[in-house]
């Protein structure tokens, strides 16, 4: 758990026996491209649900939708001096350790535990997959952590 994830505070579906879907979303930072064009923020998380704002109809047209975690990982975040991107006080910026530690060690704890598992990550080209699993620098994603 922790302060740092959007997720289901206090609920988890981890547990071997009753899981077999488990579903997150992840929100990343801005790209140069969306930062040269002043792209305006459509995502909002409250919790593990996501909210999707139509920026040209208003508040009004908005779609939420619920998943078992929402990471915040858009914003709130500085370097740590070692160029791991921690998350500022009070924010509730989702680092690669929160997201391993709700998606990745769920993974591993069920297969040591005898169960099939998989995790993949889907999404459009430059979404953050790689980043989520994989990661950069020292920014090490769920695979390299595991």
């Amino acid at each position: 758990q922790g302060p740092h994830r959007s997720g289901s505070r206090g609920r988890s579906c981890s547990g071997a026996m009753s899981e077999s879907v488990c579903v997150g979303v992840r929100v990343r930072p801005y790209n140069d491209r969306e930062r040269e064009l002043n792209a305006e923020l459509c995502i909002e998380m409250d919790g593990p649900t996501t909210i999707i704002k139509n920026l040209k109809a208003g508040d009004d047209n908005s779609s939420c939708f619920t998943f078992d975690e929402s990471f915040w990982s858009h914003d709130g975040f500085e370097d740590d001096g070692t160029g791991y991107n921690r998350p500022k006080p009070g924010s509730n910026y989702a680092d690669q350790a929160c997201v391993f530690n709700c998606f990745g060690k769920r993974v591993l704890d069920n297969a040591w535990e005898g169960f099939h598992c998989c995790l993949f990550a889907y999404g459009q080209t430059g979404s953050g997959k790689s980043y989520s699993m994989v990661g950069y620098g020292q920014n090490k994603g769920i695979v390299p952590i595991s």
